[in-house]
C-alpha cells in the first residue's frame, strides 16, 4: 500500500471522486436524454437546466446536477443535494433507461429506498424497456405521509410503493387504451362515438398497441418495518421484534421535539446514555472486545491529527513515541479500551461462554462512549451500523459505508492531513488492506 501513500503525500487536494471513492459507475446521460431528463425537471419542480451531459444514479439523481442546482438555488432544497425531493416526505425517481438500474445510489436518504428501486428496475423491465425508447419515466415514491410536521411522524410509514408513468401519461393511456379494446363490442359500444373517440385520442398517445409490451405492473410496493430516514437530521425505528416488556418500537432521533407517543413506544435523543444498553438489552446489538485494539488505534490517530501530525508521514517507531507522549492526555474510553484489550489478549479461555459474558458485562459498566466503540451490530446491520457510524465518526470506513451523509461533510470540513488520512484508510481498506 506504499504507492497509495506516496501518491496522497504528494497531492495538495483530496478529491473523493477522483480517488474513485463517491460518485462512481453512474449512467451517462446526454443528447436527447438529457433533454427527456430536462423537461421533467421542468415540468415536475419547475427547474431549468444549461447543462447537456451529466451522469444519473439509480434513482435519477445527478452529482453534477446537484452542484448545479445547489449553486443556483442554495436556499430552495431541503437537502442540498437531493433536488428530487419536494421537502422531505416528497421524493421523485426518473428513469431514462433499462441500463440505469446497474447505477449505484450517490445520495441515499432511507434503509429501504435501494431496494425499492431495484424492485422496479426487475418488476417492471419489459414497461421501461419499451417506454424509455421515447420517453422519460417518472414518479413520486409514496409512503402515505404528505407532510412531516415532527420527528414522531415517521412511526406511521408502514408501507411505500411507487408509479412510474411518463409526461404524456403513455403508460396509464396504454392501460387504459388496453382496457377498452379489450371489452370493445360489449353493450353495443363500438357504436358509441364516444367511446370510439376516446379509444382514438388514447391512440394518438400510445402508437399502436400491438407493438406495446406495456405490463400493469404499478404500484410496486415494499413493506417497511425497522428503517432509518435522513430527515429531522436522522430517525432510526426499530420495531416487531421479539420482548416480553410489550416494547412495540424504539424510535431513536437526533435533537427533536416528540410529542406524546404510544404506549409501547421507547424514544431515545441519539446520544442519550441509556441507549446502547438498550440496543443491547433487545438484542440488536453485543459489545464485541475484539474491536478495542482498533478502537484505541482510532482514537491514537484522531489525537495525533489534532496536534497537526501528518500520519502518513512518521514511521511506526515515531508513531509510538508521539503516543507515549501524549497517552497521558486520551480521553477516558482509551484507558477503557486498553483494559478490555489486556484481558481478551492475556486470557486463554477468552473464547469460553463464561468469559465472554464477563468481558461483555465489563463493558456495559463502562461509559457511553466506549460501549458504541464496541458496539457490532446482532440483527438489522444496516440501520444499526449507520446509527453507530454517527456515534463513533472515528471509525472512518464505518462511517463512509453506512452513513454517507455524515462521512461526506465531515470530509470536507476535514484540514488536508485529516483528508489524506481518512482517504489512505479507505483506499487500503478497499484494496484488501489493513483497516
Amino acid at each position: 500500500m506504499q504507492d497509495i501513500k506516496e501518491k496522497l503525500s504528494k497531492t495538495k487536494d483530496i478529491d473523493l471522486e477522483k480517488l474513485g471513492l463517491i460518485n462512481q459507475g453512474l449512467f451517462y446521460v446526454n443528447g436527447d436524454l438529457a433533454n427527456r431528463y430536462k423537461s421533467v425537471l421542468k415540468e415536475v419542480f419547475d427547474l431549468d437546466c444549461d447543462l447537456d451531459e451529466f451522469r444519473l444514479d439509480k434513482r435519477g439523481l445527478s452529482p453534477e446536477l446537484s452542484r448545479y442546482f445547489k449553486e443556483k438555488f442554495p436556499e430552495r432544497f431541503e437537502f442540498g443535494e437531493n433536488y428530487l425531493n419536494i421537502q422531505s416526505a416528497n421524493r421523485f425517481m426518473i428513469v431514462l433507461s433499462p441500463e440505469q438500474k446497474d447505477a449505484n445510489l450517490i445520495s441515499p436518504q432511507t434503509s429501504y429506498e435501494n431496494d425499492l428501486f431495484d424492485r422496479v428496475y426487475k418488476l417492471a423491465r419489459h414497461t421501461i424497456e419499451d417506454i424509455a425508447q421515447n420517453e422519460a419515466l417518472f414518479g413520486q415514491i409514496n409512503n402515505g405521509i404528505r407532510v412531516y410536521t415532527n420527528a414522531d411522524d415517521a412511526l406511521r410509514l408502514r408501507n411505500i410503493d411507487l408509479t412510474l408513468d411518463t409526461q404524456r401519461k403513455t403508460i396509464s393511456s396504454t392501460l387504459e387504451l388496453s382496457e377498452l379494446a379489450l371489452k370493445l363490442g360489449e353493450e353495443e359500444n363500438a357504436l358509441d362515438n364516444n367511446y370510439i373517440f376516446k379509444m382514438q385520442e388514447l391512440v394518438k398517445i400510445t402508437g399502436d398497441l400491438r407493438k406495446r409490451n406495456v405490463s400493469d405492473i404499478f404500484p410496486i410496493k415494499r413493506e417497511v418495518h425497522c428503517f432509518y430516514v435522513e430527515f429531522f437530521n436522522g430517525i432510526h425505528c426499530l420495531r416487531n421484534f421479539t420482548n416480553s416488556d410489550d416494547i412495540r418500537s424504539i424510535l431513536v432521533t437526533d435533537k427533536q421535539e416528540i410529542g406524546e407517543l404510544e404506549e409501547g413506544i421507547l424514544h431515545f435523543d441519539i446520544r442519550d446514555s441509556n441507549l446502547i444498553d438498550t440496543l443491547h438489552k433487545y438484542k440488536f446489538l453485543e459489545f464485541d472486545p475484539n474491536l478495542a485494539a482498533q478502537r484505541m488505534e482510532e482514537i491514537e490517530d484522531e489525537f495525533l491529527l489534532k496536534e497537526g501530525i501528518d500520519l502518513l508521514e512518521i514511521t511506526d517507531y515515531q508513531r509510538k513515541k508521539k503516543i507515549y507522549e501524549f497517552s497521558s492526555a486520551f480521553p477516558k474510553s482509551w484507558s477503557e479500551l486498553k483494559k478490555v484489550a489486556r484481558i481478551t489478549t492475556n486470557k486463554k479461555n477468552a473464547k469460553s461462554k463464561q468469559e465472554k459474558k464477563r468481558v461483555s458485562n465489563l463493558i456495559s459498566r463502562m461509559s457511553f462512549d466506549t460501549k458504541a466503540k464496541l458496539s457490532s451490530p446482532v440483527s438489522k446491520d444496516d440501520i444499526i451500523n449507520h446509527m453507530l457510524a454517527e456515534l463513533d465518526p472515528t471509525d472512518i470506513i464505518r462511517l463512509y459505508q453506512d452513513n454517507i451523509r455524515i462521512f461526506k461533510p465531515t470530509f470536507e470540513s476535514m484540514s488536508l492531513n485529516r483528508k489524506k488520512y481518512a482517504a489512505y484508510k479507505l483506499l487500503t481498506h478497499i484494496q484488501g488492506g489493513k483497516k
